[in-house]
């Protein structure tokens, strides 16, 4: 039924392609972009998406794992661990997450080339990669070139500048996307279509046929709570900023309203609105103040391109310097008190806020700086021109996403907080499987220690020399599929550290569990939980189930002073202690614990059963 699909799919799409072609023509397509790109093809956007896509598959291990790459090893977890930080804006967490990156960028990168062009504007008539107009930077090899190049450089910019661990190609893809909505909006707007409809298509391939049921699903996190907003805005402003300079230097303005409209239709469409806040269980998602941003941000886009040359007026000079000035004092007044209070040793974690502060001082001086002649002086200078009060106001934007980056970025991992709690070693990964354990990551140039107050559950891979301190999986999603795992690893070598719950419900209690942690072929058990009593009492005795170190108990217990513990009978035997006999029943799949005396039997644990 698959092959058959897939197949009726590729004969439509064939029929379809042939239809056009036929009708409308290859010879079509390359009057529209022949004096734009070379032989009518986006040479520069196959080739980042081939080179992206070699490194899921060769250095991630897609090749041999598409569904379950290599992942770790390549976050932007801090700047004293640089290979991360180098390749996190290449590597990928799953195919989708791949396929969804590569059809953006072919859809915007498509229209991004054209815009870029692989000729000068002054083009010739020669249709060669050698032909050139007198110079080397209007070689089309040499433009085409640029083309991956710079969305590379993005693509380490934001694993530079990544707030928090980084990984995808998507701040190049908002790159590309800010890049060709600038300079021709619709078509932009149309590429969002394409990306989705390019998307949709491989998934027409790959997943043919998909079958649903009706059944409860672990527990997770929202999934925008995982989307890496910062960077898909950083990208944005990067490509923006690049666009506007391309267009200056051309000397070419756009329609405001065309231009205004074509970036608020993108950024809702394209959620650059997606605000996130991470908190310990809950996340918060501030969508109205997001889609504020996107009105924002297209408005000074808007201006800096099709903005007025003349200067800003001396009153509204003055009312952006008044309007400027009371988070300029309110900022530097905070700053002094969190100073004063650090020095006195009163509330020394005040100081740690003492950067963010300044970056946001550093933003108003800047945000001021044009209006000072106009308001002071009431002169007109080129430098506060409405344009270039808008392009310095997007780069400010840009600024103020990158330096938090900075303050984060160097992190330093101190993995004691998980040695001595039945880890594993492999390579220099330490994985563990551990409850209430507090972060061992230390903020450097914030001198704070990461959630110091925090504890965290789950699943948890530290690595002193990659600086990572991560939950691979947490404890609510172990407890409901009963298994984990996470692949650690490096170029060239791959393990897979695999998690097992077994456990007891205990009647009237808490579950008593263990987890086990299983790699290349050993199995070590990684945690315990403390004995569990059982709310029942047989014959005046109290019972509790053990974990151990290989299994489970079973612990009697009277007026406090233990009787005797035996370990949990196979299904169908018996055991005896004191005057208690344990037996362990297995009714149609339920397997219960069973304490029995004098012809009274009472159920005091269930096997713990998973989804």
């Amino acid at each position: 039924m698959v092959s058959l699909s897939v197949a009726a799919l590729l004969v439509t799409l064939a029929v379809a392609v042939g239809a056009v072609s036929y009708y409308d023509g290859w010879q079509r397509w390359r009057g529209l972009t022949d004096g734009r790109l070379v032989y009518g093809v986006p040479w520069g956007t196959l080739i980042a998406v081939a080179l992206v896509t070699a490194f899921y598959l060769l250095a991630q291990g897609g090749l041999a794992h598409w569904d379950d790459p290599l992942t770790l090893p390549f976050v932007s977890w801090s700047y004293f661990y640089p290979f991360g930080v180098v390749t996190s804006g290449f590597a990928h967490g799953s195919p989708a997450h791949l396929v969804s990156n590569m059809t953006g960028t072919l859809a915007f990168g498509l229209v991004a080339e054209y815009a870029w062009g692989h000729y000068p504007p002054s083009r010739r008539e020669r249709d060669s990669l050698l032909a050139t107009d007198g110079s080397w930077r209007y070689r089309p090899g040499v433009r085409i070139a640029l083309v991956p190049a710079a969305m590379f450089a993005v693509a380490l910019l934001t694993g530079i500048f990544s707030l928090g661990p980084g990984l995808g190609f998507s701040g190049a893809v908002f790159a590309v996307a800010g890049f060709a909505v600038v300079l021709n909006p619709w078509a932009a707007v149309g590429a969002v279509v394409g990306s989705r409809a390019l998307d949709t298509l491989y998934q027409a391939f790959v997943n043919p046929v998909v079958t649903g049921s009706i059944s409860p699903s672990g527990p997770s996190p929202p999934s925008w709570a995982s989307i890496a907003f910062q960077a898909h805005m950083l990208g944005f402003v990067v490509g923006a900023v690049v666009a506007i300079g391309l267009l200056r230097s051309r000397r070419r303005r756009l329609s405001p309203s065309t231009l205004f409209l074509g970036t608020v239709g993108f950024g809702l469409a394209l959620s650059l609105w997606l605000l996130v806040w991470p908190g310990e269980d809950v996340f918060y998602l501030y969508r109205a103040a997001g889609v504020v941003v996107v009105l924002v941000l297209a408005g000074l886009v808007t201006v800096a391109v099709a903005g007025s040359d003349r200067s800003i007026p001396r009153p509204l000079a003055i009312g952006w310097l008044l309007l400027l000035a009371l988070p300029f004092a309110l900022f530097v007044g905070v700053l002094a008190l969190s100073l004063v209070v650090s020095i006195s040793g009163l509330v020394p974690e005040i100081a740690g806020l003492a950067p963010i502060i300044a970056l946001v001082v550093l933003a108003v001086v800047i945000l001021a700086a044009p209006a000072v002649p106009a308001a002071v002086w009431g002169r007109d200078t080129r430098w506060a021109t409405h344009r270039n009060v808008a392009l310095l106001a997007l780069g400010t934007v840009g600024l103020l996403l990158i330096v938090p980056g900075l303050l984060y970025g160097p992190i330093t991992v101190d993995a004691g907080s998980v040695t001595d709690t039945g880890e594993v070693t492999v390579g220099d990964y330490l994985v563990t499987y551990e409850e209430n354990v507090t972060g061992g990551q230390t903020l450097v140039l914030l001198d704070v220690e990461n959630a110091t107050d925090v504890t965290h559950d789950g699943l948890i891979v530290a690595s002193e020399s990659r600086s990572i301190w991560t939950i691979a999986e947490r404890k609510p999603s172990v407890a409901f599929d009963g298994e984990a795992s996470v692949n650690v690893g490096g170029l060239g070598w791959r393990e897979t550290v695999r998690a097992e719950r077994t456990g007891w419900d205990v009647t009237g209690n808490e579950s008593a569990y263990a987890v086990d942690l299983t790699v290349d072929g050993e199995t070590t058990r990684s945690f315990t939980t403390d004995p569990v009593q059982a709310d029942v009492r047989v014959d005046d005795h109290r019972v509790a189930v053990v974990p151990t170190d290989d299994g489970f108990g079973v612990r009697v217990t009277r007026d406090n002073a233990t009787v005797g513990t035996v370990a949990i009978p196979e299904a169908g035997e018996t055991a005896t202690v004191g005057p208690l006999t344990i037996r362990t029943e297995d009714d149609r799949g339920s397997t219960a614990v069973v304490v029995a005396s004098d012809g009274t039997s009472v159920t005091v644990a269930e096997k713990e059963t998973y989804d």
